[in-house]
């Protein structure tokens, strides 16, 4: 009877930490507010150095937004059936030359203009697999608004972004129609050599 009650009670402790742990978790809307805000926030700390060194911007960028973004099935996706004819060493480059390449298409978008006005839209389903997409509403003085959306999907450490739209247009379906032109151009492997340098 002592060790049934003993266990009961590790059970019912257990199931209030992890309710609290859900508690506590961020929404994916609070995820891309809380990340767009640290941005925003170094961007203007860290504003004479931008202007002295503007790649600068890449590297908070890589530190902050990063994190939040699932690069290894976003260049799944883009590379579609190519993915499966190259071995693990350059799938994981590749990986690392796309997460490079939309850090830059990234970064430009808050180093472009300064001033920037953003609000948000409730995020709201997309699938019936627990997506979620967050509109991201960004408007300057003078300037009418653009919109960037951030599907995502629910991990063990968060929420994680698969894609970007920016005015409705997937940055992900984009590349894979641009890379899928060049590799039938050049073939696979001129295609991956073509690429910048696999810097880490």
């Amino acid at each position: 009877m002592i060790h049934t009650n003993k266990t009961l009670l590790v059970v019912t402790t257990l199931l209030m930490l992890l309710n609290v742990a859900n508690s506590n978790a961020l929404t994916a809307e609070d995820t891309v507010k809380e990340a767009t805000q640290e941005v925003l926030t170094r961007v203007q700390t860290d504003r004479d150095k931008l202007e002295l060194q503007p790649e600068y911007i890449d590297i908070i960028v890589m530190e902050l937004i990063v994190p939040h973004f699932d690069f290894s099935m976003m260049s799944r996706l883009v590379l579609g059936k190519h993915c499966q004819a190259i071995n693990d060493l350059e799938r994981a480059c590749f990986t690392v030359r796309f997460r490079n390449l939309l850090v830059g298409r990234y970064a430009n978008i808050f180093l472009s203009h300064t001033d920037q006005q953003i609000t948000y839209e409730p995020e709201k389903a997309i699938d019936g697999e627990g997506y979620v997409s967050v509109r991201q509403i960004i408007s300057y003085p003078g300037i009418g608004p653009f919109y960037v959306d951030y599907p995502m999907r629910p991990e063990k450490d968060g929420w994680k972004v698969v894609d970007l739209l920016v005015d409705d247009i997937s940055l992900l379906k984009s590349y894979r129609e641009t890379f899928k032109r060049d590799i039938q151009q050049q073939g696979l492997q001129n295609f991956l050599e073509g690429l910048q340098k696999c810097n880490q």
